[in-house]
């Protein structure tokens, strides 16, 4: 029975291989089967496949950028790649849309904006690939360039291609690795070496961070009065150095930066507390005193008191 389970197993596995090799990669370029689309010109290129690509320069009108042939695709799991180069990495607004679409359009298989900060430097040929799933029966497929945007930087096209594939990440809405490296988990945006649409659950988190607010306890270190506190948080409704909360709902907080901050502001306290403590150990002490000199001066009334009654008896007695 077990070296049963054991070839069923290696029968699936030899099978889903062979079904996806049967798939043959699809490659397009301009010779080939792109359609180079009004605005987009052939220029020459030595890094570019066959020494030619299509260039898009950020002044030509918005539109198409190029459109692929009517193909028939065998139905699978595919990876749609694009080599592209932008003449400017700075922007993070999309650029052109790249998406696999068939019924001329309307049924849209995978689609991805392109952004110049997708890129890792300017002028340099990057891969773009996303997942795609093709359906039975698909006879008229498309990949495309559509939507270019004027004015934000010139791009570059050499090929697209589709690979037989069963692994869904890439720029894909559950996982993405960008050009630069960085990792997005429900984002096909990330903008930080992880970035994650949605929440984290781990045991324990370890934040590196320098220039920790120990200072705050150094000799000569001034945390300001508690009148100018009271001020500056009636004008502002937050504490100095602390971010707004119209700041945190835009840009959200860093950990490292925030645990500093928190920590400085709980040391400041300690030594408000410290002073007010002091001022109170001051005041219990004057207290102390004036009680005593009280008692006293209650003593000399009261013997006072007792001498003046022994006069008036005296006088009653006579």
């Amino acid at each position: 029975m077990k070296q049963l389970f054991i070839s069923l197993i290696l029968v699936a596995i030899f099978s889903n291989c062979f079904s996806q090799g049967s798939i043959s990669t699809i490659f397009q370029d301009e010779s080939n089967g792109l359609n180079v689309i009004q605005g987009t010109v052939m220029v020459n290129d030595t890094k570019a496949n066959g020494g030619t690509c299509m260039f898009r320069p950020a002044t030509a009108d918005g539109g198409t950028i190029w459109a692929g042939p009517y193909i028939t695709v065998s139905a699978g799991n595919y990876l749609l790649q694009a080599r592209i180069k932008v003449a400017s990495n700075s922007a993070s607004s999309g650029l052109f849309m790249l998406d696999v679409v068939s019924q001329y359009g309307i049924v849209v298989h995978s689609a991805i904006w392109i952004a110049p900060n997708m890129f890792k430097t300017n002028n340099e040929w990057q891969l773009i690939t996303i997942p795609v799933t093709i359906p039975h029966g698909i006879t008229n497929l498309e990949m495309r360039g559509m939507n270019f945007q004027p004015g934000i930087t010139d791009v570059y096209l050499d090929y697209v291609q589709l690979i037989p594939s069963g692994f869904s990440s890439f720029y894909s809405e559950e996982l993405t690795i960008s050009g630069k490296g960085d990792v997005g988990i429900g984002t096909t945006t990330p903008r930080e070496k992880l970035s994650v649409n949605g929440k984290i659950r781990a045991k324990e988190i370890k934040v590196e961070t320098a220039n920790w607010p120990d200072y705050v306890f150094e000799e000569g270190y001034k945390v300001g009065t508690l009148e100018e506190l009271e001020s500056y948080i009636k004008a502002n409704k937050h504490l100095p150095e602390i971010p707004s909360a119209k700041e945190v709902q835009a840009n959200g907080v860093e950990l490292g930066d925030m645990n500093k901050l928190l920590l400085k502001k709980i040391e400041e306290l300690t030594l408000y507390l410290i002073d007010k403590n002091e001022i109170i150990k001051k005041v219990e002490a004057e207290n102390i005193q004036l009680r005593v000199k009280q008692d006293q001066q209650d003593a000399v009334l009261q013997k006072m008191l007792e001498r003046m009654n022994k006069i008036e008896l005296k006088k009653t007695v006579k």
